[in-house]
């Protein structure tokens, strides 16, 4: 039966539950003009897929809009807003994206992740223990949040008595690269957290040239003294995009994948079986990951799914549809921990695989496993609700947690 639903992407049933619309939209209409959001949307597994590995799909969504649709003006008076997002890698196509991402090469390989799980035990051991007196806690603010922020900073080699000011700066930043609503000026006031930002880092950085340390922001540093390509400005927005992304999406990851687990019968399951944590978090991930979708722009006329799509248009590949179409996963409406195999889109896919991808799931899963084991009677104690986001899906705070 096919479901008619709003097609505005900010409507609050769809913000609720989207998934009764990119069911709609898989089986009717894969791929379909948006008006309200001015793009194609794209809803087909094999079509999302195709488009993560497409030279032709352009990342680099932001140029075309700081050149088309703002004045010149304004042009100028957000050049470094965009001096900043043009030097991430997730904005950004070959040959520049092969050079910027570069400079992660060292942070992010396997083996330097696994270095960090002490840092991740200790933290998730501190903020468990806080929840010992408690009968109810929020695990946004009690741990969603503490826990990739504390985790992001100190590999950084950030103070953690900065953490209020980076999710700060974090928050006016996402709420203009994710779509967000209800937030008039959204552009003053990312460049506002940009400025600020980028002063609070070269303070770091010169500390670091006085004193070097065996932290991340240390490491970028090497890389770039031995890159003539790289400057210290691409460091400073380097640290920026990590503890940006370092923390604000594992914290929806974290969200996401509790709620998840409790609204079904799977936390139970998690708790009497914790090898099944490491498939639990890719079907997370797939079930209710934390982004919906990513942009991307074609660099010429092109045909997807058997639709022309014109030069300069804009193109959602719509991971979070992807995820639970029938033609990839059996029974995908069901959430299911040991989901094997699960070749899930929740972090993209090609060469714009999300860098921190590994550290990500290092987190939740040290963090789920504790907390299956201290209170496997975990209940949800309030309605889950989330941000008004196009790109985004994150449950808000409060996230209510009944400790029994």
């Amino acid at each position: 039966m096919v479901i008619s639903v709003n097609d505005d992407l900010l409507d609050p049933a769809l913000l609720a539950d989207p998934y009764p619309y990119y069911r709609e939209c898989r089986e009717t209409r894969p791929v379909h003009w948006n008006e309200r959001w001015r793009g194609w949307i794209v809803s087909k597994y094999e079509d999302v897929y195709a488009g993560l590995h497409d030279s032709r799909m352009l990342a680099d969504t932001i140029t075309p809009y700081f050149k088309e649709r703002l004045s010149p003006e304004d042009r100028e008076r957000f050049a470094l807003t965009y001096e900043v997002l043009n030097s991430w890698p997730v904005f950004v196509d070959p040959p520049k994206h092969t050079q910027l991402r570069k400079i992660f090469s060292r942070s992010f390989t396997p083996k330097t992740v696994q270095t960090m799980r002490g840092i991740v035990q200790a933290f998730v051991g501190e903020f468990l223990d806080g929840w010992e007196e408690k009968r109810e806690v929020d695990l946004i603010n009690d741990f969603g949040f503490p826990l990739p922020a504390n985790v992001i900073a100190t590999i950084i080699g950030a103070p953690r008595e900065d953490l209020d000011r980076f999710h700060a700066w974090s928050h006016e930043l996402n709420e203009l690269l994710h779509g967000g609503v209800g937030t008039p000026q959204r552009m003053e006031r990312a460049q506002e957290s940009i400025i600020e930002f980028k002063a609070y880092l070269q303070d770091l950085y010169q500390q670091r040239l006085a004193s070097p340390r065996d932290d991340m922001m240390t490491w970028l540093m090497e890389v770039q003294r031995n890159d003539a390509t790289l400057t210290p400005d691409d460091v400073l927005y380097s640290c920026m995009l990590i503890l940006n992304a370092g923390h604000e999406t594992t914290q929806i990851m974290i969200g996401n994948t509790v709620s998840s687990l409790l609204q079904t019968d799977q936390w139970s399951r998690l708790a009497e079986q914790p090898q099944l944590v490491k498939s639990g978090i890719e079907e997370c991930l797939r079930f209710n990951g934390p982004m919906k979708g990513t942009m991307r722009a074609a660099a010429e006329d092109m045909v997807i799914g058997g639709v022309d799509v014109a030069k300069g248009d804009r193109v959602m590949l719509l991971m979070a549809a992807a995820n639970r179409d029938p033609a990839q996963f059996a029974d995908p409406e069901r959430l299911d921990i040991a989901r094997n195999p699960n070749p899930h889109l929740a972090f993209g896919h090609g060469i714009h695989f999300c860098l921190g991808a590994p550290l990500a799931r290092l987190e939740v899963e040290i963090g789920l496993l504790e907390m299956t084991r201290r209170y496997p009677k975990l209940e949800l104690a309030g309605p889950v609700t989330y941000s008004p986001r196009v790109l985004s899906r994150a449950v808000e705070s409060p996230l209510t947690l009944r400790i029994r």
